[in-house]
């Protein structure tokens, strides 16, 4: 497991379990390759005189490949159960799986051929039988050994694959982390200087300002611990945020949140809004002399879920390119390429009459259950 991350990738040695449907789908495939693979050994051996007929060698060649595959099978995947599968033990098993097998499949053809099952053990039919155990061993061999090839490079591949995207996530985690130590000094800066204001001249505000402050800091602080959290957390954080704010800028500033009851418990990334929020007051608020009105809305269709944040400062024509291209706005981005793929999009589009919308989809079926990187 990748420290800070709940990423987990198997070892080496360990054996993963395999769906009984895939095993008969595996086992099927091997068989038909088996059968096919026989019919070419008795083709062979009666070309060159061994055996008697096509038929006869047909039938032995097809019951002693398939049950020395049988055997291999079951041996195979018993080691995998016990986590016990090496080369040594599967040299093993494959030259259990060849004797037993060809014995077996001896008595078996012999069954079925209606043969005098001790006579087919006479030296004579025995030589029979070890051309077809020989052939079948050497195509078993080289079957084992590619499947053992095949199998590594797909393991070696897989690992690689769970250790790159561990990686990208644990970096996207340092990245959150550092972001959430970096709660704008001059926001702390502000407040504190305006808490110290209000404690002589307005002491129930002092009041009020410092519980907001002391809630958006706590609540700051355990998203910080989680890995995901509900929008009613969410909104409720991104509420004692504005509060502050608008304790700060007085009438510059008005605010609403709007969280419908099926968007409350719907799981997020932590501090999502908050990057946005934060670049709504700064471009949007801060930068209108009069001020202006930030909303905080979620919805939620059939396939995604919106989360908007809408400012009505001056939009993108007054403050050409310092709009989306900030530190915060390009976290939230990678964080939903990580967490959603192509299925999540962040868009900046302009507001009526003026300001800016920032707008976030994110998939309603997988808005409650966050895997990996719930916070990046």
């Amino acid at each position: 497991m990748i420290p800070g991350s709940n990423v987990r990738f198997p070892d080496a040695s360990a054996g993963l379990p395999v769906p009984a449907k895939q095993l008969l789908a595996e086992f099927a495939r091997e068989a038909v390759l088996v059968v096919i693979g026989n019919a070419l050994i008795a083709a062979g051996l009666t070309a060159v005189g061994i055996g008697k007929s096509l038929g006869e060698n047909l039938v032995f060649s097809e019951a002693i490949g398939l049950s020395i595959m049988l055997l291999l099978h079951v041996g195979r995947f018993h080691l995998q159960r016990r986590n016990a599968l090496t080369a040594p033990r599967l040299a093993i098993v494959m030259v259990v799986a060849i004797i037993a097998g060809a014995a077996i499949g001896r008595v078996v053809a012999s069954a079925l051929l209606g043969l005098d099952i001790g006579k087919t053990f006479a030296t004579k039919e025995i030589a029979t039988t070890g051309w077809i155990a020989l052939v079948a061993t050497l195509l078993v061999t080289w079957y084992g050994w590619s499947r053992a090839r095949i199998a590594g490079l797909s393991e070696q591949v897989a690992r690689t694959a769970w250790l790159q995207e561990a990686a990208e996530k644990t970096a996207l985690r340092a990245r959150l982390q550092a972001l959430q130590a970096q709660i704008e000094p001059h926001f702390l800066f502000n407040t504190l200087a305006t808490l110290d204001s209000l404690i002589v001249s307005d002491p129930q505000r002092a009041r009020a300002l410092l519980v907001s402050l002391n809630r958006f800091l706590r609540a700051t602080l355990e998203a910080s611990r989680t890995e995901s959290e509900t929008l009613s957390v969410q909104f409720a954080v991104l509420d004692s945020m504005l509060a502050v704010h608008a304790m700060r800028l007085g009438p510059r500033l008005a605010y609403s949140l709007d969280l419908p009851v099926d968007c409350t418990n719907l799981a997020v990334p932590p501090m999502l809004l908050q990057p946005l929020v934060e670049n709504a007051l700064k471009h949007g608020i801060q930068a209108a002399v009069a001020g202006g009105r930030i909303e905080v809305r979620a919805k939620r269709g059939e396939q995604d879920v919106e989360l908007t944040v809408t400012d009505t400062g001056p939009g993108f024509g007054a403050t050409p390119g310092t709009h989306g291209t900030g530190i915060g706005l390009a976290n939230v981005r990678d964080r939903l390429v990580a967490l959603y793929g192509e299925r999540a999009s962040l868009t900046l589009i302009e507001n009526a009459p003026h300001g800016i919308v920032a707008r976030v989809l994110l998939p309603a079926d997988d808005a409650h259950r966050l895997e990996g990187v719930g916070s990046a």
